[in-house]
Order: C-alpha cells, then sequence, then structure tokens
C-alpha cells in the first residue's frame, strides 16, 4: 500500500475581451428624423461565444432642435467581466432653407385703396413641414400720395433659423386724369 501521488495546478482566468464587430459607418443627417433605428451588433467571445448588445446613445445638443450629435455605443460584457465596445457617430445639421411657394405676380394699380390686403403664404421645410408666414410691407414714396412702390415680402424661418423668402411688387401710379364735368349749356 505504498503511494505517491503528483499535483498539478490549472488556473483558469478569462483575460480576454470579446472581439466586437465592426461599428456602423459614422452617418450625416439634416433632421431628427433621419437618424437610423437602433440596432443590436454582436461580438464574438474566447469563452462565452455569441455576445449580443443593444447601443446606447448619448446625444449632446447642438444650437436648435434639429442640430446635435449622438454617439450610439455597443458594449460587450463576457462572464468575467471583460468589455469591447464600439462606437457610431450620427451628426445632424439643418442646414437647409425652407422651399418658398411661388411669389404672387406684380400687381400694377392706380390708386392706395386698390392695394390688396396682405395674404398668408406656405413654405415647406424639410425637417419642419409647413411653415406659414404673413406679408410684410415695404414702401417706397414717389411723387405724390397715389405714386408709390409696395414690396410684400413673405419670410419664412425654420426651427434652425434657416430662411427663405419671396416678394411681390405692387407699383401704384395715378395716371388716370379727373373725369371733368359736364360743361354747363
Amino acid at each position: 500500500n505504498n503511494t505517491s501521488s503528483v499535483s498539478q495546478i490549472i488556473n483558469v482566468n478569462d483575460t480576454v475581451a470579446p472581439v466586437a464587430p465592426e461599428a456602423p459607418a459614422s452617418i450625416t443627417a439634416t433632421c431628427h428624423g433621419d437618424v437610423p433605428p437602433m440596432i443590436s451588433l454582436t461580438a464574438t467571445d474566447n469563452c462565452s461565444g455569441a455576445i449580443t448588445a443593444q447601443g446606447i446613445d448619448t446625444t449632446v445638443a447642438g444650437s436648435c432642435p434639429n442640430s446635435f450629435t449622438v454617439t450610439r455605443t455597443w458594449t460587450f460584457t463576457d462572464a468575467c467581466n471583460n468589455t469591447s465596445s464600439v462606437s457610431q457617430t450620427i451628426s445632424v445639421g439643418d442646414t437647409l432653407a425652407p422651399v418658398v411657394p411661388e411669389a404672387p405676380t406684380t400687381l400694377n394699380v392706380t390708386c392706395a385703396d386698390e392695394v390688396p390686403a396682405t395674404i398668408s403664404l406656405t413654405a415647406t421645410d424639410n425637417c419642419s413641414g409647413a411653415i406659414t408666414a404673413q406679408g410684410i410691407d415695404t414702401t417706397v414714396a414717389g411723387s405724390c400720395p397715389n405714386s408709390f412702390i409696395v414690396t410684400r415680402t413673405w419670410t419664412f424661418t425654420d426651427a434652425c433659423n434657416n430662411t427663405s423668402s419671396v416678394s411681390q411688387i405692387i407699383n401704384v401710379n395715378d395716371t388716370v386724369a379727373p373725369v371733368a364735368p359736364e360743361a354747363p349749356a
């Protein structure tokens, strides 16, 4: 019953982080609605196999609602708390002005009271949708009270202060002579 023995100690210590996939490419967008939806990514770990993670967004505000930066980060953690991560940058900046409607046609009238009342016009913006503006008149005087030029301008401004405008010219020029009464007989 003589015995002898030897022992070997095997230390298992996972110190290798998961191998993260390539991050999605950086994106530049013009509107909040152009930010792509969140997706899951899958890393490979030497011990745990596939590890799937959902991204987490961190947003840094810009100067307006459609100007900001999103850093979308996916972090992969294995059973031994080894981690790796990848990030995608999404830059959003609205630099497009609203698309204006066609301006009303130039008008030529003979009296000040023939100048029509101002109306509202609506432009279309890539991020804000419909933007309605009221016309604003600027008048340049002429040689008499019924001789002047009105420039009626509609200015459309979106949430990021991109502006566009359209104008109508109204020429007022009294060229009609007074109607004389009939001469006495």
